[in-house]
């Protein structure tokens, strides 16, 4: 049975004189020291017309502050041989840089500079409204990127969960200079950011490091939270000429504070969640209908779906669904050994270990669990968790996000034939 090692160090939290969330963890062992500025604003927050700007807002706090021009932001870090890093969610943006422990003020000085001063340059941002439109069209040009996309949508119909992150070429296009400022004013303070520290510092050094690095206003940003729609399942077809068919199969699932989470992750890792899941021997390894196939979940803080994806030659689409749709019935059934349930949790446990390895895996879930649960959830109590999920919680939990009659399915390529399979 896999458990942890031993105990981590334990999290801590102060309050910065702005009031800002400062989580700390040591690294013993380690030299890295890893920081992130989060914000707890996403692509979901977004009003009409503001589609795809927190992750624009990302991309333009690299390009030049009071005190650094873009070239400089990046070589600060870099000619120390450190890494800086960003990226958008449907729910927070994050900046964070890993960097030797030595250099730890200029990691809080280069990223309160980012957050505090960025001056948005007029043309920096129309610069960068290239590179995101190229990536816009990159996804576009990207089957197996673009399904997901499409799937997100019908289970999230007309809610901001159901929209790209990148948002759509017509509202980037419109992107300018006041927009960018007015949003970060709104959403860079204090009560809306958590900095989270994966790295030996003690409490008084962390604490002035931060004060004087991210001297942000108080108050926290502006959150939406539209009423998401009745979940209806749906059948839908996106004509495009390619060689495969691209297919997501699935429904709208849990949250992550919903305590099923537990038995969700069980189930998408038995299903379909490595090369020895049953999809994949089945589909692949039995049957040699595809390279690739795999589920996933996605949760939000009030929602969540579930997916499994793959492509198929257009000609046996209504076969693989039918394949999937049998395991579907099989897990609900309750067609699963014990050895093999318990053989999945220790194959969880292990991803989830190893994936906390590195400092940034670290630093992220630390901030992570702060965001999203208001507390630190142990590795220990995460592994817990896992281990308590039983057969009737896995027979009980595909019974309720498996069902049938409750799937949505989408699909993208030449022809819509065989997505009618297991109606």
């Amino acid at each position: 049975m896999i458990v942890p090692s031993s105990s981590p160090p334990r999290v801590q939290k102060y309050k910065g004189a702005n009031g800002i969330t400062i989580l700390q963890q040591d690294n013993p062992g380690s030299r890295a020291f890893c920081m992130g500025v989060w914000v707890n604003t996403g692509s979901r927050d977004e009003k009409p017309g503001e589609e795809g700007l927190c992750h624009f807002l990302e991309h333009t706090v690299f390009k030049g502050t009071r005190n650094r021009s873009a070239f400089e932001i990046s070589q600060a870090i870099e000619k120390v041989g450190g890494a800086l890093e960003a990226f958008t969610t449907k729910e927070q943006i994050c900046v964070y840089t890993q960097v030797l422990d030595e250099h730890k003020a200029l990691a809080a000085e280069v990223l309160g500079d980012m957050i505090l001063h960025s001056t948005y340059p007029a043309e920096q941002i129309a610069l960068e409204k290239k590179v995101v439109l190229e990536e816009i069209r990159d996804v576009m040009d990207a089957p197996d990127d673009l399904i997901h996309e499409l799937f997100a949508r019908e289970i999230y119909p007309g809610h901001p969960l159901g929209r790209p992150i990148l948002g759509r070429a017509e509202t980037v296009s419109r992107f300018g200079r006041s927009k960018l400022l007015r949003f970060a004013a709104k959403q860079f303070r204090a009560d809306n950011m958590v900095i989270s520290v994966v790295g030996n510092i003690g409490k008084q050094p962390l604490m002035q490091l931060c004060d004087w690095a991210f001297r942000l206003p108080t108050g926290g940003g502006n959150r939406r939270t539209p009423r998401l729609r009745k979940y209806r399942p749906v059948r839908k077809h996106h004509r495009r000429k390619l060689h495969h068919q691209h297919i997501c199969v699935g429904a709208r699932s849990y949250s992550y504070l919903d305590e099923r989470r537990y038995s969700l992750m069980v189930l998408t890792t038995l299903l379909g969640g490595s090369m020895s899941s049953r999809l994949f021997q089945r589909i692949r390894e039995e049957l040699g209908y595809t390279y690739s196939i795999y589920t996933y979940a996605d949760p939000a803080r009030d929602s969540g779906l579930l997916g499994t994806y793959f492509a198929v030659k257009p000609a046996n689409v209504g076969k693989v669904i039918r394949e999937v749709l049998r395991e579907f019935d099989k897990i609900k059934a309750g067609e699963v050994g014990a050895d093999e349930l318990e053989v999945t949790k220790e194959q969880l446990k292990g991803r989830i270990l190893l994936g906390l390895e590195t400092s940034a895996s670290k630093m992220m879930r630390v901030a992570q669990n702060e965001i999203c649960f208001g507390r630190q959830i142990s590795e220990q109590e995460l592994i817990a968790n896992i281990t308590r999920v039983s057969m009737d919680d896995l027979i009980e939990t595909a019974s309720e996000v498996l069902d049938v009659g409750n799937t949505t399915i989408v699909s993208l390529g030449p022809s819509s034939a065989g997505l009618g399979a297991g109606a």
